[in-house]
Parts: C-alpha cells; sequence; structure tokens
C-alpha cells in the first residue's frame, strides 16, 4: 500500500494531460458502443475496453489526481452513462491512490464504468421517472445489479473480481443492501472502491428526483456511512484524493 508521501500527485505535463484526454476519450468512445451493443441485444467483448482502461490505469499511478479534470462524456449522453464514466474515472483515481498495484486499478476502473450496465435492462419509463418509485418499480429498479453481472459474465475478457463488484456495488460494508444473495460473498477492492466512487457521485448529481448535494453536504455523507455503508479505510483515501475539490 501507498504511504502518504507517494500517494501525493506527480503533477502531468499538459502534453502528458493532452495524451490522458485523448486516451480518455477513446476508452469512452469504447464504451459508449459496448452500452450500445448491449442495448440491441448484443454481448460484446471486454477486451478493446479493458486495454484502454489498463492505460489509464498506467496513468492514474503517475497522478491520480489527474484524471478527476476529465469529462469525456457528450451532451446527448443520458444520465446511467455519464455515470457510469464519472464513477469508473474516481474508482481508477482512488485506487491508485491507494497504492495498488496497475491491474488492481484496471480492474476498479472497469468495474465502475460497468457497474451500472444492467440498468439497460430496466425500463426506461423507470429510470426516467421524476417521481417517487412504485413498490414494484423498486423492486424492478433493485435487479440491476443481477442484470448487470449477468451481462459482464458473457463478456469476453472480464475478471471475476468486475463481475463480483457489478452484482455486489450495492451491498453494504455492514452487509445489508442487495441483492440479498451477493451478501455472503467475500467482497473484494474492486467491489468497495466501486462504491465509494458511486456513492459520492450519485449524491452529488442532478437526477430527476433529486437535487444535486453540495461538496460539502456529499462530505459529511460520505463521513456519517463510514463503517456501515461504505468502508472507512477507502472513504478516507478518497477525502484525501480529492482534498475538498472532486
Amino acid at each position: 500500500m501507498a504511504t502518504a508521501d507517494n500517494k501525493r500527485a506527480k503533477s502531468l505535463s499538459s502534453s502528458e494531460m493532452s495524451r490522458l484526454s485523448t486516451l480518455c476519450s477513446d476508452a469512452v468512445g469504447v464504451l459508449r458502443e459496448i452500452f450500445q451493443e448491449i442495448g440491441n441485444g448484443m454481448i460484446p467483448a471486454a477486451e478493446p475496453l479493458m486495454d484502454r482502461v489498463r492505460a489509464l490505469a498506467r496513468a492514474a499511478l503517475k497522478d491520480p489526481a489527474s484524471l478527476l479534470q476529465l469529462d469525456p462524456t457528450r451532451d446527448d449522453d443520458g444520465y446511467t452513462f455519464r455515470h457510469s464514466v464519472s464513477v469508473g474515472l474516481l474508482a481508477l483515481a482512488l485506487a491508485a491512490s491507494l497504492g495498488h498495484e496497475a491491474e488492481q486499478v484496471a480492474q476498479c476502473g472497469l468495474a465502475g464504468f460497468l457497474h451500472d450496465i444492467g440498468k439497460t435492462r430496466v425500463a426506461l419509463c423507470i429510470l426516467d421517472k421524476p417521481g417517487k418509485l412504485s413498490g414494484d418499480e423498486v423492486l424492478e429498479m433493485q435487479k440491476h445489479p443481477e442484470y448487470g453481472a449477468e451481462i459482464v459474465r458473457g463478456m469476453a475478457g472480464v475478471p471475476a473480481s468486475v463481475v463480483e463488484a457489478v452484482l455486489a456495488h450495492h451491498v453494504r460494508f455492514d452487509r445489508t443492501g442487495y441483492p440479498e444473495s451477493a451478501r455472503t460473498l467475500c467482497l473484494g477492492v474492486p467491489c468497495a472502491v466501486v462504491a465509494v466512487a458511486d456513492f459520492y457521485n450519485a449524491t452529488t448529481t442532478l437526477r430527476t428526483y433529486q437535487r444535486p448535494m453540495l461538496r460539502d453536504e456529499a462530505v459529511e455523507a460520505l463521513r456519517r456511512a463510514r463503517g456501515t455503508v461504505l468502508d472507512g479505510h477507502i472513504v478516507e483515501g478518497f477525502l484525501e484524493l480529492t482534498d475538498g475539490g472532486a
């Protein structure tokens, strides 16, 4: 694991940031194609995305915070896709800042990018509903981790830890949450990292049924969630990484 000194960012040069931005845009383009293909009933291979995520992981290891400066999504991308991109980049940066090896960082990033892929199987009338969901709609929405795990299991090149994170990213640190079938799994680093990144981005992003939290509000929510909803060690790493400005 990293020490406090080697967690500090080694700022990338302007040319390195330009290359990183291009690489990120390329990865997001591949992810966009994956979302489209899955939406059309196909199951694509994961290797093209994983190759690009590994390159992003190498950059993250040099300067984790650099990934927080990137916004490669388009105005016409839907909420779920934009959220998935943000969680993927946050997960890469967080895993790198915590001192994990390159392949572990890449798996965290891939898990972040794919964690909500199961929502492609949830009806848009539920996903985009502006008001409170009905009981049946909540139950359907809560199936998205299982839908997602089924999808990614079929994608050639997805590590088992990524499948696990897709399935269990809504299982809380205290082993409540959903799906119930995942509560007894021995969950790994990608799942815990994605849970923190997902929590932060979901609370700070405008959605049809929720105003975004301000940074200070989100930080307080993260701190309250330590040891119950989220792994406290990873929360502390996230707060150190963002240092007030994610």
